[in-house]
């Protein structure tokens, strides 16, 4: 089934706010929007498996998850805009069943990203739901964020099985990582980072270890390992500073396709997942990655805003995200 097929009846959806990656498009666009341009792929590492640039993240509001039927249509406007990759919360977000729902028809050319939530002598029921929910034999990206030996075995077992295509971890910083590639660097396909304009780097103090990634990427690449990017927009909190700051009624650039922007520019990084939940944010979304290049003006933006969060010692984060500044780069 051809992607073009799913833009018919794509309805309208309301925001309230620019938030994660959407800037103000008039309504009227959404009534027979249809994505012209292509979405750049890139290979993930060693798998072989061919990534968009822009991905699809995996959390959404609670609006969104009572609203089923507005899902399935950003889904469906998201794929048929060139998106192939869908990372998918089951904890907390229950998305397993209404994503395999999105996803049915077009499952063989959507590539579907887990991550084990649960204890380590409940993970194979939980692919095996996953497997279920999906209608699949196999889901192509599964990783890790708790680690340890017991739960890495599992995760080999199944890919020899062949119900997992590729093994991955996901750290919020550097070190962590780099133990990580100590340990299971033979057997990993992929790795999950945080990557921004702001908190790519950092420096060391009492409680946070520097999230210097000029060591880490560039071993990624010599093992071939994939590379995901996470919060690309800095959190939601950087996304309500830059409304707040007035960023977002700049009529010379979107703010938010300039924060993509700036990781589609950064080869190493596979794929980065924002987080969508209206059309508005699909569209603006889809049209950065249809056009790419960072431009000038757009890096300056980037810079500012970046300026303008630094100057606010962390307060802008909520307390359970305050750790991220530790890792601010301050300009881009």
């Amino acid at each position: 089934m051809k992607r073009r097929s799913f833009i018919k009846g794509i309805g309208t959806a309301s925001a309230t706010l620019p938030f994660a990656g959407c800037s103000i498009i008039p309504k009227k666009t959404f009534n027979g929007y249809e994505p012209k341009g292509e979405i750049p792929r890139r290979t993930l590492g060693k798998t072989g498996i061919k990534v968009s640039t822009l991905g699809f993240g995996s959390h959404l509001k609670k609006e969104l998850i009572a609203d089923p039927e507005t899902r399935d249509r950003i889904i469906k406007l998201g794929f048929e805009g060139g998106i192939n990759i869908f990372d998918v919360y089951e904890e907390g977000f229950h998305q397993f069943i209404p994503m395999g729902k999105s996803l049915k028809g077009i499952r063989k050319d959507a590539v579907v990203s887990l991550c084990f939530e649960l204890s380590t002598d409940k993970m194979q029921g939980e692919l095996d739901f996953a497997l279920k929910s999906f209608e699949t034999d196999y889901i192509d990206l599964y990783r890790l964020y708790s680690v340890d030996d017991d739960r890495f075995a599992i995760m080999e077992k199944n890919k020899k099985a062949g119900k997992i295509r590729a093994i991955g971890v996901v750290t919020h910083d550097e070190p962590t990582m780099m133990k990580h590639i100590d340990r299971y660097g033979d057997s990993l396909d992929y790795v999950m980072i945080i990557y921004n304009f702001h908190h790519n780097s950092g420096f060391s103090s009492k409680n946070y270890p520097p999230n210097d990634y000029s060591a880490l990427i560039p071993r990624c690449e010599k093992l071939n390992l994939g590379i995901l990017g996470i919060k690309p927009m800095g959190s939601d909190a950087m996304v309500a500073l830059a409304a707040k700051e007035d960023f977002f009624k700049d009529k010379k650039a979107s703010i938010a396709q300039a924060m993509l922007r700036h990781v589609y520019n950064t080869q190493e990084i596979d794929s980065t997942m924002p987080a969508m939940n209206n059309m508005e944010e699909v569209i603006t979304n889809l049209e950065s990655a249809y056009n790419p290049v960072l431009s000038p003006y757009e890096k300056t933006l980037l810079n500012n805003l970046s300026e303008v969060a630094a100057s606010t010692k962390r307060a802008y984060l909520p307390n359970h995200y305050k750790w991220l500044e530790n890792w601010a780069t301050r300009t881009v």
